[in-house]
């Protein structure tokens, strides 16, 4: 790899963008949003002409357990072979198969016949039940001995049905919070088929540092893995931890479905070259009323409101630490305040954390059978949403699913909550015109889609 293009050269930015340029000077509310700007991806090349990246090493771990009969399971098998196929010469792949029981089909080696793979696969049915844990950690075994710059992930293909075994969410994602904490093994995972359980695989991926997706069938998820592949060729900085900072008589409120670390820290995103990662914060300000001549003072001058610690390890472990300028500005009277034109870019996420909160009350309308009052309110969200094309174009997309399939809309609006909270942005923001899935010139970890479930076909 080219010395500059090392992960050792990333130099985060950390921006505090108010959605006003003022505070009310009385007290009350704003949002600041909180972002996390990688630079470009450097330009130099391999001698091969392939952009040079770090290594990838990936055990595709596949349920082949009673529940996957049929399409299921060719679905999965579908996807390891497209997955093989993308992979060069230096990554290693392995691929673990599980029912109640577990099977190495290939161990830990290098990716380097996608023909081989497919050859292995042939033959494989289904039977047993499911020890998705088991599983799982077999794949995670395989990347244990892992070495500086290779990125170690395991991808979980399965319906998260797990009745055999350690079958408790909470303590499967503790296992795979500590993989990736003291291993640097993190997980995606991929839900198949309709009866998959969404909390489960989300659950798992949030803990583990990964991805989610989600489909009926490999044509669903190909793009899916199009952007899973770019996104690990495209990462510059891992296990972001920010520390928010309140200044005097501010309280920080933590929008959306950020994690919160036990030190206290905010878990956000791995960071790719040329994008940003992102959380929203709620300031609550206490008013200056007082006619104390030294108050006065004060308020006629920039207050700080709000600091950011970053901490975060580049590919090769050693870490990073950026802390963000204080965020100061002046208090002004309601008048002032009403008057200030906000933020388009952070009203825009506030819409997108404000859809996770009542996409979140559409579900247990449909999960309830009321579809008459769940339509309502997707139709109330479209109707606040013509700002922002993107949410606009979801909605009208999740309207008709609803419509035609309430229990498939169900885990749709799952999906999209945690990619509306999570996603990675450009930090050159191209205005949404259509559903950017066939889009070549965006990367395609920052594509935004109408449809979570969904993508081109290969």
């Amino acid at each position: 790899m080219p010395e500059n293009n090392s992960p050792s050269a990333v130099s985060p930015a950390v921006i505090l963008s108010p959605i006003r340029t003022a505070f009310p000077q009385a007290g009350g509310t704003m949002e600041v949003l909180v972002r996390i700007q990688a630079p470009a991806q450097p330009p130099e090349t391999t001698e091969s002409g392939a952009k040079a990246r770090p290594p990838l090493r990936l055990a595709l771990v596949v349920d082949r357990s009673g529940s996957m009969d049929g399409q299921p399971l060719t679905e999965a098998l579908r996807c390891v072979s497209h997955i093989a196929t993308r992979l060069q010469p230096v990554d290693h792949l392995a691929v673990v198969l599980y029912d109640h029981q577990v099977q190495t089909l290939i161990p830990l080696r290098l990716a380097t016949s996608a023909v081989a793979v497919a050859d292995a696969l042939a033959g494989i049915d289904s039977g047993g039940t499911t020890d998705l844990f088991a599983g799982w950690e077999q794949g995670a075994k395989e990347l244990e001995a892992g070495h500086a710059l290779a990125l170690s992930r395991v991808i979980l293909l399965s319906d998260g049905q797990a009745n055999h075994g350690l079958v408790d969410p909470a303590e499967i994602e503790k296992h795979c919070a500590r993989w990736l904490a003291d291993k640097g093994v993190s997980t995606t995972t991929v839900g198949l088929g309709r009866s998959f359980n969404e909390e489960l695989m989300i659950g798992m991926a949030r803990a583990g540092g990964g991805q989610q997706y989600y489909g009926q069938t490999a044509d669903d998820l190909f793009d899916s893995f199009d952007e899973e592949l770019a996104l690990l060729e495209a990462l510059c900085l891992r296990k972001l931890r920010v520390k928010l900072i309140a200044g005097v008589g501010v309280i920080i409120e933590p929008l959306g479905l950020v994690r919160q670390n036990p030190d206290q820290t905010y878990a956000l995103s791995d960071l790719a070259w040329g994008a940003e990662s992102w959380m929203l914060v709620r300031l609550h300000i206490a008013g200056m009323v007082s006619n104390d001549p030294a108050q006065l003072e004060t308020r006629m001058s920039n207050r700080a409101l709000l600091s950011v610690a970053l901490e975060a390890e580049r590919l090769e472990g050693t870490p990073v630490a950026v802390a963000s300028p204080v965020l100061s500005l002046l208090g002004v009277d309601a008048k002032a305040w009403d008057a200030l034109p906000k933020d388009d870019m952070v009203s825009q996420r506030l819409l997108e954390v404000q859809f996770g909160e009542t996409g979140a009350k559409v579900r247990e309308l449909l999960a309830a059978g009321d579809a008459k009052a769940a339509q309502k309110l997707l139709q109330r969200m479209e109707a606040g949403a013509v700002g922002h094309p993107w949410l606009h174009d979801k909605l009208k997309h999740l309207q008709a699913l609803a419509e035609r399939d309430a229990f498939m809309a169900q885990k749709e609006l799952r999906y999209s909550q945690v990619k509306m909270s999570s996603r990675l942005s450009s930090d050159d923001v191209l205005r949404y015109s259509a559903d950017e899935t066939d889009r070549g010139d965006i990367p395609a970890f920052l594509r935004r889609k109408s449809s979570e479930g969904k993508g081109r076909k290969a």
